[in-house]
Order: C-alpha cells, then structure tokens, then sequence
C-alpha cells in the first residue's frame, strides 16, 4: 500500500463547503496588498465576530504565507503552525510579478506557482508539506527568528528576526530529506523482515531455516557519521559494537586503510594512558592497604616494567620463592616475580604502601641527615633473603613449573614504597641511602607515576622533549 502524508489521509469533505477564504484589501497598504483570511465559519453564519486568521498576504513583490493550525476542537486552533516562525516569504520570480487575488480561483492559482515542497492547498492551513517538517522544526529553538524569506540562489542568512533561504537550497534540502526518507524506508522493511523471519520460520524449525546473518545497508556508518568526521555520543551498547565491529574487520582495514588503523592505535594508547595515569593518581590520594596496590599492578603490569631499563614481564604475582621446611612452613612468597623479556633474568618486586615510611621521624644526631626508617630496613632484609632463597632453589621451581626461559644472571631486587620527601634534606638523605643499596633498587610511587606522565607525554601529537627535570632513578 503505497503511503500518503497526513494530511492527505486525513482530508474530509465537508458537507458545508468549508473551510472558506476571506480576501480583504490590506490595511497596511492601500491598494496593493491583499490580505487573505481563514475560516471555517459558513457565509450565513458570520454575524458578529467569529474565528478567522489571515493566512495570506500578497503584492505584486510577494508572497507571505502565515502557517496555521487548523484542526478544528485543539487548543491551537488559528495559531501559528510552526511556533515563533510566524511567517514564510516567497519573493516572486524576476519575470513573473504577483497578481492580487480576486477570488478564491485566484488565490489558487497563486499556490499552485508555489515552489515544490510547499503545501498549496490552503484547507490545511500551508506551510510546508508534511515530509518537510524537519525545516521548520529546524527553528523551533530560535525565538528569535519570526520570518523565513525564500527567494533566488543558494543563500543561508542569518539576520534576526529574518532568516533568507535560496530557493536552490531549500530544493537540495528536501531533495536530501527525500533520499534519506528512502533509504531508511527501506531499511525499516529489512529489519522487520528479518525479524519476522526469525520470530516465525526460524522459531519453528531452527535446522530449515537456519538464522540469517544481519548486515548494515553499504556506507551506514559513513552516512550516520559524515565519513566519521562527526563526534557521535555512544550508549555503552554502541561503543561495545563499535570495538566488535572494528575487530572483525580488523584485515580489511591493514589492507585498505593502514594509516588510520595505526593512528588509531595510538590514540586509543594515549586515551588508555591517560585514564590509567587518572586512576594512579586517586590511588595516591587515598590510604590503600598494600594488597589493593599489588591488585592494581597485577592488573596493570606495564606499571611495573617501568622500574627496569630494559623491557620486563611479569612471570608471577605472589610468587614462591621456595622456603619451606618440613612441617610445611616458612615459605617465602614475593609480590611479583618479573624476568627480561630478552635474557630471562629474574628480578624480585616488593610492594609496600605509598605512605610507608621510608626515613626516621628525626635527622641523626641533630644533623640534616636522616637514617633508613625501620620498615624500610626491614623490606630491604626481605627481598635479599627472597633472592638468597630463590637462587638456591630456582632450579627445582623451573622443573615444577617448566619455565626454563627464566634464569639467574644476576637476580634484581626492586622495592617500591612510600612518596618523595617534600624538604631538601630528606630528599638527600633519600638518594643517599638508596644509591648506596647493593643489588637492591628502592622507587617511590610518585616516581611510577612520572614516567607513566613522561611516556603520555611523549605519545601525545603536540609533545615536546622534557627539557627540565631529572629521571627518577
């Protein structure tokens, strides 16, 4: 059945004749305006005052359309069809001047020179055709525009409380507006014949009529999108359909669009960077137990490859390092056991709190110097006795566990506690003790995070090369 607009669907003759038009001289120009009312009230009716609106005003310049409400019984019955857009100007065609309308013949002749698009059927109160509601709906948040003059070439003004229209764009604007009214017609039809299809034939018997495979109309996206150069808000649904999409054409975009994939690549790094550095950084803000950190790592272990010069990888979180006796007991266990992703050779990782104390509360002996704080001698002692162990051992644990890529050239300490002292003298004190340690490396939580900023940085399009500031170890 083919469709009609509403309009249409809905005309009814009515027995009266009606609605009518009145055709008045205009009082705002003597002689060469006439003004054109609407009403619904029949010629024998019209004593006194009764409802009517005017629809029309023409001179030989132009024509001034006042789309009206005209369903008879609403709230916004003789009101303006599309709010505070009170009126539409057509200007009339070089060769071709406005009669001024006589009769009801002549202002249908009139309409009918209207350009495409427009309704000329004035029973249903003008304006637009119902497919192109969208234009004047365009300026339903535009208090201040009142007026939409049409007229010759392809102009877009703006010009409160005027807004000029080329005829040319108008047509190329419902021209467009037809071809996407189409081509989503027809996509409506797809989709509900997939899904009747699914909801009858494939319900009923699965191996006959085996599920379809849905697909998108050829150039969907691009359409939706602008090419993609428009920012599109995703519901949660949409970005996990999104990364789907992108990965089961993950082949036909390295063939055909290479450079956008890599560049896509890195900027879905800076964004995962960047959101880690975010969560880091509340991290720090907070008195976490040491168990949620070494969480964080295990879920983050590229964190954790920063502390080496050469790339790493995390073997093991909560490793063991062998120990035990006979009853069972005393088996040592580290945070993470990391190895060189090249060479294999292992490195022990202790993870203590970023509010660990890593100096005593008072300098030595009244100096600006200040000792190792307990807890930190103490973490130190661990590690080393973690490393005694696990070299006396490591050759049975490779067995039981058949890494025979991880090895014993050298086994690195590494210890991560506590934050930079923010006064000079425990700042010293710190870099001290910590280059004097042998075999066991000693960073901050706060030194993580920097070069987790200093690698963001450096990924980022603009990134300049950091001038200022020491590394952190």
């Amino acid at each position: 059945m083919p469709s009609v607009r509403p309009s249409v669907f809905n005309q009814r003759e009515r027995a009266d004749g009606g609605p009518f038009l009145l055709i008045e001289p205009s009082e705002e120009d003597d002689g060469l305006s006439i003004d054109v009312f609407f009403t619904d009230t029949p010629p024998d009716d019209r004593t006194g005052s009764y409802p009517k609106e005017r629809l029309l005003n023409v001179t030989p310049s132009s024509l001034r359309i006042f789309p009206l409400n005209v369903r008879q019984g609403r709230d916004d019955y003789l009101t303006p069809k599309y709010g505070h857009l009170v009126s539409i100007t057509v200007s009339r065609r070089v060769d071709r001047p406005y009669e001024l309308p006589q009769s009801v013949e002549d202002v249908q002749a009139i309409l009918e020179g209207l350009p495409d698009g427009f309704a000329k059927d004035f029973r249903f109160g003008l304006g637009l055709l119902w497919e192109y509601r969208a234009i004047p709906e365009a300026f339903a948040g535009q208090d201040k525009i009142t007026l939409m003059i049409v007229h010759g070439g392809e102009e877009a003004t703006l010009d409160p409380p005027f807004f000029i229209l080329g005829v040319r764009r108008f047509h190329e604007i419902r021209k467009e507006i037809n071809r996407i009214s189409a081509r989503y017609q027809r996509d409506a039809k797809r989709d509900k014949d997939h899904y009747a299809y699914h909801m009858l034939f494939h319900a009923a018997d699965q191996q006959v009529f085996p599920r379809l495979k849905k697909t998108l109309r050829a150039d969907a996206l691009a359409d939706a999108t602008s090419g993609g150069r428009d920012r599109v808000e995703l519901s949660k649904r949409d970005r996990r359909a999104a990364v789907g999409l992108v990965r089961s054409n993950l082949e036909a975009l390295a063939q055909s669009d290479t450079d956008a994939l890599l560049s896509l690549r890195g900027e879905i790094e800076q964004v995962t960077l960047q959101q880690l550095i975010g969560r880091f950084r509340e991290m720090l803000a907070k008195d976490f137990p040491e168990s949620r950190w070494q969480a964080f790592l295990m879920q983050n272990p590229f964190i954790l490859s920063l502390a080496f010069a050469v790339p790493a990888m995390v073997v093991q979180g909560q490793a063991y390092a062998g120990g035990k006796r006979l009853s069972g007991r005393g088996g040592k266990v580290t945070d993470f056991l990391c190895a060189s992703a090249s060479t294999g050779n292992l490195a022990i990782v202790e993870i203590k709190k970023p509010a660990t104390d890593l100096l005593g509360g008072a300098p030595y002996r009244g100096d600006d110097v200040f000792a190792a704080s307990t807890e930190l001698s103490g973490t130190v002692a661990q590690v080393l006795d973690q490393r005694m162990i696990l070299q006396r051992e490591l050759p049975n644990l490779k067995e039981q566990s058949e890494r025979y890529d991880i090895h014993d050239y050298g086994t690195r300490c590494i210890i991560v506690a506590g934050v930079t002292p923010s006064d000079r003298a425990r700042r010293k004190s710190l870099e001290l003790l910590r280059n004097a340690l042998v075999g066991v490396t000693l960073l901050t939580f706060d030194e993580l995070l920097k070069r987790l900023e200093e690698i963001h940085a450096a990924l980022s399009p603009s990134a300049e090369s950091p001038t200022n500031g020491e590394a952190p170890f």
